[in-house]
Formats: C-alpha cells, structure tokens, sequence
C-alpha cells in the first residue's frame, strides 16, 4: 500500500472521538495511523480534547485551559456518544503513546492553540517524544506555522505536519521546506481535488502530502490515483 489511512481523532464515526476506545478501534479497523488533537489543562498537562470548551465531548462545562488534569478527569468522555461508553475518560498524550506505543501505527498530534504554549510547554512535549522508538512515528500539526517553528527551533528532528489552507499558502510552504525535514504538507481534500498540480508539485520536491477529512469512497480514490499518501478519515478504515 502506497499511501497511509489514519483515523481521524481515532475511528470517530464508530466511537468518542479522541479516546482510547476510538484508538482501539482504529486499530482494529487497519488504520495506519492515527490522528489526535492535544490542548494544555490548567495544570500544563497535555491531553486529548478538540474543542475548547468541555461541553460537546463530555458531561462536563468549561473551558479546558481553565480546568486541572484531576478535574478533566472526572468527566466523561463518553456517554454523548452512545451509552456503550459511558466511563470512557479524556487521555492524556502520555497515555495515548504508551496506549500505541503496542501497536505498529505512526501518530499525528495536532497541538490545538500552539501560540499558547510556552517555550517549556514545548520543550516538555519534545522531550516525551526523544526516544528511539517515537522519533519517527509522530509527526506534529498545527494550523500555526509559529508554533510549528518553535518546535523545530528545540528539535530539527521531529516530523511536522503543516496545514496550508490555499493553493498561494501551499506552495509558499512547498518553497520552503527540504526534502530531509520529513515534513508533510496536510490539506482539506477538496484543495487538492480541485488543484491536482499541487499533488504533483508536492511529489517532485519529494514532500508528502496527505488529505483531510476523506468520508467517501470515490473522493478517496481520486486522491490516491493523485498521488496523496496520508489519508484522513472518520469513516473509511475498513476498506
């Protein structure tokens, strides 16, 4: 297989997106990999949540940043979702790796308000990822390519995943980049659908370029046929 599914927040269309169990399932699915959204709680901790505020994925209310760890974790996760879930917690991003650090998928962790953070908060989640075993397997994304700067000023090492939002964007980034950065170019599909030059220019500097959020069939074959080789999915695991 030439190209990579990852699981978009876990295998979200079949449970709690960004939890343990719609890892667990986007494992048994076949993904590839899999993609999680990180924020700081009020205590500095990284954990998995999308949304700034609680209320959508949780029984809870609140912003995130205004809550500790302990008190995340007595909300649940899960029960919005179906009551198949209900206990289902809020992960931190320690927990997800040591949760896929058992399985043979790759990690996409897109850091939610990166201007936010800190330069120890940064220098903290590097260090995490600065062993053997995790250096080549997670890439981090963000929408701010500053934050994604920073990360690169603390470790050149580390893959990161920029989300050029259009078609100017992305070959302004495409200039910059180098093909031993390991860096991937991730763009909302219809971008690329609409804009196949992009995909081919991606491929003769050598950097990857993956496509979100792809829930249909036929759309996911295009892309494929295009040459796109990440491909982010709520849906379509079990192909």
């Amino acid at each position: 297989m030439d190209f990579e599914i990852v699981a978009h927040r876990g295998y979200s269309a079949i449970a709690p997106e960004n939890t343990r169990a719609a890892f667990a399932a986007a494992v048994a699915g076949g993904a590839g990999a899999i993609e999680f959204d990180v924020r700081l709680s009020a205590d500095g901790i990284p954990i998995l949540i999308h949304d700034p505020t609680v209320e959508r994925t949780t029984d809870g209310t609140g912003n995130v940043s205004d809550l500790t760890l302990e008190q995340l974790k007595g909300l649940d996760a899960g029960m919005w979702f179906s009551d198949r879930f209900i206990g289902e917690r809020i992960p931190t991003f320690g927990e997800t790796l040591d949760f896929l650090d058992e399985t043979p998928l790759k990690a996409y962790a897109e850091i939610k308000d990166g201007d936010d953070w800190s330069d120890e908060d940064i220098q903290r989640l590097i260090a995490t990822l600065d062993v053997p075993h995790w250096r080549d397997r997670l890439a981090i994304a963000s929408f701010s390519d500053d934050f994604l700067g920073r990360v690169k000023a603390c470790n050149t090492a580390i893959p990161l995943a920029y989300y050029p939002l259009t078609a100017s964007e992305y070959l302004e980034q495409l200039r910059r980049l180098k093909p031993e950065e390991n860096a991937i170019l991730l763009c909302e599909y219809h971008l690329l659908l609409e804009n196949p030059q992009l995909v081919a220019a991606g491929r003769d500097r050598n950097i990857d370029v993956g496509a979100w959020t792809v829930d249909n069939p036929q759309d996911m074959g295009q892309l494929i046929r295009l040459g796109v080789k990440q491909i982010v999915t709520n849906s379509l695991l079990e192909r």
